[in-house]
């Protein structure tokens, strides 16, 4: 969970949290009780008071690993002999507990009674609490990083007894109502399904006793029914093709029909099918290009779906009259705007929200299902996105999306544009059943970078400070010993810097934000990158920073403004900087020493990379890029794969382009290529990255290739009850 830290008033602020025949003092990491006071490790005091939080509550394993060792990889053992530790304490016995019961499978739910005193402390200011530091890397210099004090510790454990005190009192909004109740709800979650194939997309019948969903292997695809109070499965459509997105038509019984998304080769629809017949007729076919993801509205009478109706624009949505098949657009996003994917009818069928963006640049927006062209964003927040549901037809919405730093489940207030972190961390495509159940995946992804020689790409090959999260958007040094890149290995995006043939250290960057795309100067000397807020309803500022590479600290670049989306050094310590305009960027240089602002005189760009003497630059929904002299601006195109699809995965050399395409003539298989600046020649590796952000990097000698590769995602699905289900106590 992202902790933020309110200021609480004396009247509201408590000074102790009574469990049982224990008294905590926090501030001390004591408790007092029947045999005295004994003092606890701060750690096991944290651990305490998360659980006093929502007392009478589960809270999972998973819940209590990241609150309390939110930056740390922390296994089940570590947990395990926290928890007994506790117990020891409180005199507690694990098979009749009176203060810890042990859930199967689950977690932890604290069964004693707890209260507050109210006597009066003095309240917090913002002075007294600084967010939690990233604990010290084992190959970092300690002198180099914060350290925190016992009076440090004791600040912020007190901070988080008033968090946890601000979160019982009322709330301001209905995002605020539902984070509550949700929260509570999620961390009672328990597994739907979880075998080896993929999970995926959940969907609820419209009486909310079962669930269809897809499931996936190598070999074959199948659309599975599953009961919800019994778990009794039924594979109901099971093929070589793809089959996806499956959704419940409303009718029951005999009658009952769920659509779904295939694909046979190149070619793909949108099918009807009877349950109790097989019978089938196609919906939609394939001149649109309909995206897998589409929804039914609650009549079963329409059908919204994403198309791509020419390649010059972005995926829009449009609306088909499933009796008169009848086909209209709903919304025209301008070239640059992004791709509007993933919509959902409200539950009374009046409204649509939906994703519009490019990759981690997407906002929800809402519109009126029976007006075209009144979609307008509901928020301002931006970020990776998963999925929504809605919990009523005037919201909130749920929402699935990586707004704190981190893929959870969101509440979206639609009045007021504001949103409260739920949790359940790895949560995808959520969907909500009309008794309040939830549905939803549970992903875990991890992406590596792997060294190998660009002569013979992938032929040999090294793993570089590997993780069980996911790292990407590396950057060779300029003297090709040292390696700049992101991971969220430490709970949310960080900058790491690493030696080539040692460790990795994490940047210590002001925690409560997102730091991303990395870049050297060209001296080696320091590190230019964005940081953004990672509470999401701060998220509207973006701007560049200046790391010293030896220190780690920091500088912010106020002249580059509130607006960067990316930001290059040029040799004579000019700044190229990418300004956020909708889904593009215009590229202005800053002068070293006038801090003078000069837009160049380019159309808008997709992206841009720079090295000693030229700037490439991609422009928005257009293939291929530009290849400009830096200093005098004189252009010329490049005819090279680079389009929206692939706009992170490529990277500028002194003499070449590498970039990720997808090779039509080996069907569709994804490649790696090289273009010479001087030649023009291109050649083709098999070895190629995947995944998410900026995935190359070539050594300054061009003789090394770092390629981040994804593993194979674990995606099982979670259900979370209204009521839980009373669990056999151990």
């Amino acid at each position: 969970m992202n902790i933020e830290i309110r200021q609480e008033s004396p009247d509201t602020a408590p000074a102790r949290i009574r469990v049982g025949e224990f008294t905590l003092r926090a501030e001390s990491n004591e408790i007092e009780g029947p045999a005295g006071v004994v003092r606890l490790r701060p750690l096991i005091m944290q651990v305490l008071v998360r659980l006093a939080a929502t007392p009478a509550m589960p809270v999972t394993r998973e819940q209590l690993i990241n609150d309390v060792w939110s930056r740390k990889i922390v296994n089940d053992e570590v947990l395990s002999r926290a928890i007994a530790e506790l117990r020891t304490a409180l005199a507690d016995d694990a098979k009749v507990p009176r203060y810890i019961e042990t859930l199967p499978k689950i977690g932890y739910r604290l069964v004693a009674a707890v209260s507050r005193s109210t006597e009066a402390v003095a309240p917090v200011t913002d002075a007294l609490t600084p967010r939690i530091p990233v604990p010290t890397p084992k190959a970092a210099t300690r002198a180099n990083w914060p350290v925190m004090s016992a009076a440090a510790i004791a600040i912020v454990i007190m901070a988080a007894i008033l968090l946890f005190a601000w979160r019982s009192a009322p709330r301001q909004s209905p995002a605020d109502s539902i984070a509550i109740d949700a929260f509570q709800q999620i961390n009672a979650a328990t597994p739907f399904a979880s075998d080896p194939a993929l999970e995926l997309a959940p969907r609820f019948s419209g009486e909310g006793k079962q669930v269809i969903y897809a499931r996936r292997d190598i070999d074959k695809s199948e659309l599975v029914i599953q009961d919800v109070q019994t778990g009794a499965r039924q594979v109901v459509v099971a093929s070589v093709d793809i089959v996806a997105s499956p959704v419940f038509f409303p009718e029951t019984g005999p009658n009952a029909r769920i659509a779904f998304w295939r694909r046979t080769g190149t070619a793909c629809e949108i099918v009807e099918h009877v349950l109790a017949t097989k019978q089938q007729r196609q919906l939609l076919d394939c001149a649109l290009n309909p995206q897998s993801r589409f929804d039914l509205s609650p009549d079963g009478k329409r059908l919204v779906f994403s198309a791509r109706a020419s390649a010059e624009y972005p995926i829009r949505l449009m609306l088909l009259e499933i009796a008169s098949q009848q086909v209209r657009a709903l919304t025209e996003p301008k070239p640059g705007d992004g791709g509007d994917v993933q919509p959902r009818f409200s539950p009374d069928g009046a409204r649509i929200a939906f994703f519009r963006g490019n990759e981690s640049h997407q906002r929800v927006w809402t519109m009126d299902a029976a007006t075209p062209h009144t979609a307008a964003p509901a928020t301002s927040v931006e970020g990776l996105s998963y999925g929504l549901a809605w919990t009523g037809s005037q919201g909130p919405l749920l929402v699935a999306a990586d707004w704190h730093g981190f893929r959870a489940l969101n509440a979206l207030d639609l009045a007021g544009g504001t949103t409260r972190l739920i949790g359940a961390r790895g949560a995808r495509f959520p969907d909500i059943a009309s008794d309040g159940n939830i549905v939803f995946e549970s992903a875990a992804y991890r992406a590596d970078l792997w060294l190998t020689d660009a002569a013979e790409p992938g032929k040999k090959r090294e793993a570089l400070w590997p993780s069980s999260r996911y790292t990407n958007q590396p950057e060779f040094s300029p003297d090709g010993k040292r390696v700049v890149f992101c991971s969220n290995r430490e709970n949310t995006d960080g900058i790491f810097i690493g030696t080539l043939g040692g460790e990795a250290r994490r940047f210590p960057l002001p925690e409560g934000f997102r730091h991303i795309r990395p870049h050297w100067t060209p001296d080696g000397r320091h590190i230019l990158a964005v940081r953004m807020a990672a509470n999401a309803n701060r998220s509207g500022e973006q701007q560049a920073i200046k790391i010293d590479a030896a220190t780690g600290q920091h500088e912010i670049l106020a002249q580059a403004g509130n607006a960067v989306a990316a930001v290059h050094a040029l040799g004579n310590g000019d700044l190229l900087i990418g300004e956020v305009a909708d889904y593009a960027m215009r590229i202005v240089r800053i002068h070293h020493a006038t801090g003078e602002k000069k837009r160049l005189a380019l159309p808008l760009a997709g992206d841009f990379a720079v090295n000693a003497k030229s700037l490439v630059y991609t422009l928005p929904q257009l293939s291929g890029a530009t290849l400009c002299d830096i200093d005098t601006l004189n252009c010329g195109p490049l005819k090279i794969a680079l389009n929206d699809a692939n706009r992170f995965d490529w990277t500028l050399t002194q003499d070449a382009i590498w970039y990720l395409d997808v090779d039509p003539a080996a069907a569709g298989k994804r490649a790696l290529h090289r273009y010479d600046l001087a030649t023009g020649r291109i050649s083709r590796h098999d070895f190629a990255p995947s995944g998410a952000g900026t995935s190359l990097a070539v050594s300054p000698d061009g003789t090394r290739l770092i390629v981040m590769q994804e593993a194979p995602p674990a995606i099982d699905l979670m259900l979370a009850r209204t009521t839980p289900q009373p669990q056999t106590r151990r």
